[in-house]
């Protein structure tokens, strides 16, 4: 670790690490809850009570998917903060987000094949659908541009070590 560096604040990294935290429970708090809420969606609406374990399986495993990556967003920011986020481990939490985006696409694209073949959806559901999908690969290409400058300043850290 290099003193010399500039790191953020710990303020602003205690407050990132707390709404993080904030989002977790939230998150937890919602894989608790969403099979209580399916139930009741399959009492008012009997006609698809048949769709509620698919689609209660694909809310929990994008539920968990979004739990996983804010792990991995903490993970990086507290790496930040120790300086040491300049290794190839860091790339390895990144290629993890990564494959998590990729996991909710598929996720997503598997509710929208479960809910059409049940004769369930209607337009609005099917634009939310995509504009999630267009979302999360958005997000997954934005953060594979992060990892190329995360890449080539490991590349830069690595030969500045050497000079030095």
């Amino acid at each position: 670790m290099n003193p010399e560096l500039p790191r953020p604040s710990l303020a602003l990294v205690v407050v990132t690490q707390a709404l993080l935290g904030v989002l977790f429970l939230l998150g937890i708090g919602t894989v608790a809850l969403l099979p209580a809420f399916s139930a009741q969606l399959a009492e008012s609406l009997p006609e698809y009570a048949g769709l509620r374990p698919p689609l209660l399986a694909l809310a929990i495993g994008f539920m968990v998917l979004a739990l996983i990556v804010l792990a991995m967003i903490a993970l990086l920011i507290d790496r930040i903060r120790r300086g040491t986020v300049l290794t190839r481990a860091s790339l390895l939490w990144v290629d993890g987000i990564v494959a998590a985006l990729a996991c909710a696409v598929v996720l997503v694209i598997t509710g929208v094949v479960v809910i059409s073949n049940g004769q369930a959806g209607n337009p609005l559901l099917a634009l939310i659908h995509l504009l999630t999908v267009l979302a999360l690969v958005v997000l997954a290409c934005i953060t594979l541009v992060l990892r190329s400058l995360l890449r080539h300043a490991i590349l830069l850290r690595s030969e500045l070590d050497e000079v030095v």
